[in-house]
């Protein structure tokens, strides 16, 4: 079986284990006041950091980037996990240097980008006043957009300028996450809790593919020359794995 089958597989038995706790511990399920009800929606924000350096942002999923993460109670120990990420990446370096007589500037430029939606579900269960523990499963997809570099170098000497201009194309590629685990709230006052998660995590990326390199070489005196090549590279990544350390999330439920 491949590892896409046994993400599938282990999201399918995951889901199929929430439910069938769900129907055998609605009964005895007892929220608190200070609980968020069926209806509610919650943002949920990371502690990160030191104790001399601790920052809040938002939650990261496996390939690293990050979500805007919002829990949604369908019941009142039933809720869905939805996360929503979208990274830019736009790099500049501009360089210039004497070569002798030349001045040699450099422009690079190197963007692409990567879009996240996060799915899952999480049940609550045996709760007292206060504690709120719950067991989840989370299905991770990150489109992994294409890579673009561009290279531009101009050296200028009393006879003019020449100029090289490469270009490079690399193909994107996708990223399956998958955890299963469990968690605890502390609600600190009426719909604001404090909590933590600790999860298994498994994890399939397929990044790259064909790589087109183009470079236009034009000089001060003659024709202009293009150097055209083509290759593969691609990678292919799978892992299994409990997060190294318990995350610590501080939610606020509406």
């Amino acid at each position: 079986m491949n590892l896409k089958k046994s993400l599938f597989v282990f999201f399918l038995l995951s889901l199929i284990s929430i439910a069938s706790f769900a129907q055998d511990s609605t009964k005895s399920y007892t929220s608190s006041e200070y609980f968020p009800k069926a209806g509610d929606l919650g943002v949920s924000l990371l502690f990160e950091g030191l104790i001399d350096n601790i920052s809040l942002g938002s939650t990261a999923n496996e390939y690293g980037q990050n979500l805007l993460f919002v829990k949604y109670y369908l019941e009142d120990d039933l809720a869905l996990r939805l996360g929503f990420g979208l990274n830019l990446n736009n790099y500049k370096r501009q360089q210039a240097d004497s070569i002798g007589l030349a001045l040699v500037e450099q422009d690079s430029t190197f963007s692409n980008y990567n879009i996240n939606i996060s799915a899952g579900i999480e049940k609550h269960l045996m709760p007292t006043k206060r504690l709120d523990p719950f067991i989840f499963t989370q299905l991770d997809l990150t489109f992994i957009g294409k890579r673009n570099g561009e290279i531009n170098v101009n050296e200028t000497t009393s006879a003019g300028t020449a100029r090289t201009q490469r270009t490079i194309k690399q193909d994107g590629g996708i990223a399956i996450g998958l955890q299963a685990g469990a968690g605890l709230n502390y609600f600190v006052t009426k719909r604001l809790s404090l909590g933590t998660e600790l999860a298994l995590r498994m994890l399939y990326v397929k990044e790259g593919g064909t790589i087109s390199d183009n470079t236009i070489f034009t000089p001060v005196n003659g024709n202009t020359s293009s150097d055209f090549s083509k290759r593969e590279d691609q990678l292919n990544v799978a892992s299994v794995a409990v997060k190294p350390t318990a995350q610590l999330t501080i939610s606020y439920f509406f």
